[in-house]
C-alpha cells in the first residue's frame, strides 16, 4: 500500500539568536507598550500590539537588528515554495508584540489582509503555550465534521495522526520563529507557566515590481492611482 499526502501546508520553523544584552532591550521596550494601555481589569486573551495602537513595531529602530534576521527567514520561506522572490518587492505590512500573562490565549483568527504571518518568541518559559493551527479545508474529510474533537472523544476516530487531524499545535522554545500562509487559523494555548510569554509577530505583503503580463498578484503599489 502507498499513501500519497497531497496539497500540504507548509509551516516553517527557525532559530533566531539574538545577544541577551537587546532581549533585555526590546522586553523592557514591549512592557512599556503594554504597560501605557493596559485594561484595569485583567482579561482572558492577550494584550496585541497592533490593538493596541503599536502595530508598527519595525519602524523603532530598537528592532532594526531582529527584523533583518527575520526578513531572512521570510526570504527562506519563499524559496522553499520556490517563489522567485527576484520578481517581487516584499514589505513588512504590520508588526507587533503580544503579551500573554498567565492563563491567556489568543483566539482563532486569520490575517486576511495579507500574505505572509509569524510569530517569533523573544520569551518564552516553558509551559507558557503554543501556537495551534487549524485546517481551513479538511481534504480528508469524507464525512461532515468526522475528523473533530468530539468524535475522538466518543471513540469514532480511534486515534488522530496526520490524515485526520484538523489541527496541530507548535510548542516552540524561546527564540524560534514559525512562519505560515497569514489566510491560515491560528490561535495560542493558553499559557500556564505562572509567567508572562512575549512573542513579536507581523504581516508580509508582497507584490510584483512589474507586473506586466500577470493577472492575479497584487501590482506594486508605486503604480497605483489614488481616489482623492
Amino acid at each position: 500500500m502507498k499513501i500519497f499526502n497531497l496539497f500540504p501546508l507548509t509551516v516553517m520553523q527557525e532559530t533566531i539568536s539574538i545577544e541577551e544584552s537587546e532581549r533585555k532591550v526590546l522586553i523592557t521596550e514591549i512592557k512599556k507598550m503594554h504597560k501605557s494601555n493596559i485594561d484595569n481589569e485583567q482579561s482572558k486573551y492577550a494584550w496585541t500590539g497592533d490593538t493596541k495602537g503599536h502595530e508598527f513595531l519595525f519602524s523603532n529602530n530598537l528592532f532594526i537588528n531582529l527584523s533583518n534576521k527575520i526578513s531572512n527567514a521570510i526570504i527562506q520561506y519563499l524559496e522553499a515554495l520556490d517563489v522567485n522572490t527576484d520578481l517581487l518587492d516584499i514589505y513588512y505590512q504590520r508588526s507587533w508584540a503580544t503579551y500573554t500573562e498567565d492563563k491567556q490565549n489568543i483566539n482563532f483568527h486569520t490575517h486576511s489582509q495579507s500574505n505572509i504571518s509569524f510569530a517569533y518568541y523573544l520569551l518564552k518559559p516553558p509551559g507558557s503555550g503554543g501556537i495551534i493551527f487549524k485546517a481551513n479545508e479538511l481534504q480528508n474529510e469524507i464525512a461532515k465534521n468526522i475528523f473533530t474533537s468530539t468524535k475522538l472523544e466518543k471513540s469514532l476516530i480511534k486515534k488522530p495522526n496526520p490524515y485526520n487531524s484538523e489541527r496541530s499545535i507548535f510548542d516552540l522554545e524561546q527564540d524560534s520563529i514559525i512562519i505560515f500562509p497569514s489566510k491560515t487559523a491560528h490561535a495560542t494555548a493558553p499559557n500556564i507557566s505562572g509567567k508572562p510569554r512575549i512573542s513579536i509577530s507581523g504581516d508580509i505583503t508582497i507584490m510584483l515590481k512589474n507586473s506586466s503580463g500577470f493577472e492575479h498578484l497584487m501590482p506594486n503599489f508605486k503604480n497605483w492611482t489614488k481616489l482623492r
